[in-house]
Order: structure tokens, then C-alpha cells, then sequence
């Protein structure tokens, strides 16, 4: 009977920590997928893929402004396309959508490793029916371009590209973009 009950508690207090762990995880990756820059990211760009309407839509939800020429230059770069710009509490954001469906969202401060696990948060999980291929594609300096290619069977879908910059002190610290179909 002794036995009985060291084997009942003895799995209980596993299920516990297990349960513990399994939930401090799901914390983090829920944290991770709510950061403000993948938030934007996902809510604009991500969301938009389908036509610049629904881009604009959502960049106005989460508070983005149409960037006044100044700006709006210094994010295109000489590229055709628009901008967007956001100042608030968790910081400064830029938007850009250029004539070629390229969108990317400018992220003016935070960490870096912060940023990254937060876009590699948002991967599908194996088992899911879609693939990703993660691969560093520009690495010079301080900055490291990584490239998130993302598959359903062997069908490209969309590509998420994350550009980050550890020089320090930087007014940039990440770009982000969406490149789909």
C-alpha cells in the first residue's frame, strides 16, 4: 500500500513540475509572439499580403501615420513606394510598402536576440504541414541578414527576411520583411 502511494505521489509531483515547465514555456513563447515589433510586423505586413488596402487598414489600427516627405525619404531611400511612421510608448517605428509589395517595418530600438526569437516564435511547428528554411544571408559588420523562407509541401509561400544591426550606438536596430506571392 506504502508503495502504491509513493508511486501516486511520486506522479503527481512529476505531472506538477512538468505541467510547470511545459507552462513557463508557453509564457515565453506567448511573450514572445505578443513583442510589439513582431506585432507590427505580423499586423501589417503579414496582414496586408493580400492587397495594399488591407495593409493601410492595419497599419492605421496600430496607429501608424503617413510619413511627412522627410521622413518618408529617409525610409524609401529612393525607392517608389510609401511610408508609414509610428512614435509611442514602447518607441519609434517606421513602415514602408514599396511598388514592388516589398513591406518591411523599421524597428528603432530593443534587442536584437529579443527580435529574432520573437519572429522565429511566429515559425510553424513541425508537424504543421508548413516548412521553413532559416539561413544567414548577408553577414558584414554589424549587420546579419537572415532569411525565413517559409513552405507548404514544397510550394514557396512567403519569406520573411529580419535585418539586424549591432552596432552600438545605432538609430536602427532591426528591418523587417515580408516578401509573398
Amino acid at each position: 500500500m506504502n508503495r502504491v502511494k509513493l508511486y501516486i505521489l511520486a506522479t503527481f509531483i512529476i505531472s506538477v513540475v512538468g505541467c510547470k515547465a511545459t507552462t513557463a514555456q508557453e509564457d515565453q513563447g506567448l511573450a514572445l509572439r505578443k513583442s510589439t515589433p513582431i506585432q507590427l510586423f505580423m499586423g501589417t505586413c503579414v496582414v496586408g499580403r493580400q492587397d495594399e488596402s488591407a495593409l493601410e487598414t492595419s497599419a492605421q489600427r496600430k496607429g501608424f501615420k503617413v510619413a511627412p516627405k522627410e521622413i518618408a525619404e529617409n525610409y524609401l531611400k529612393g525607392n517608389d513606394g510609401r511610408a508609414w511612421y509610428l512614435e509611442n510608448s514602447e518607441g519609434k517605428f517606421g513602415l514602408v510598402l514599396l511598388n514592388n509589395n516589398l513591406c518591411s517595418v523599421f524597428v528603432h530600438q530593443g534587442s536584437i536576440d529579443k527580435i529574432q526569437a520573437s519572429m522565429e516564435a511566429w515559425l510553424p511547428p513541425a508537424g504543421s504541414g508548413f516548412t521553413y528554411k532559416k539561413e544567414i544571408i548577408v553577414q558584414s559588420g554589424s549587420l546579419t541578414t537572415t532569411s525565413y523562407t517559409l513552405f507548404q509541401g514544397n510550394r514557396f509561400l512567403e519569406q520573411w527576411v529580419l535585418t539586424t544591426n549591432s552596432a552600438k550606438p545605432s538609430n536602427l536596430i532591426a528591418i523587417m520583411s515580408y516578401h509573398g506571392t
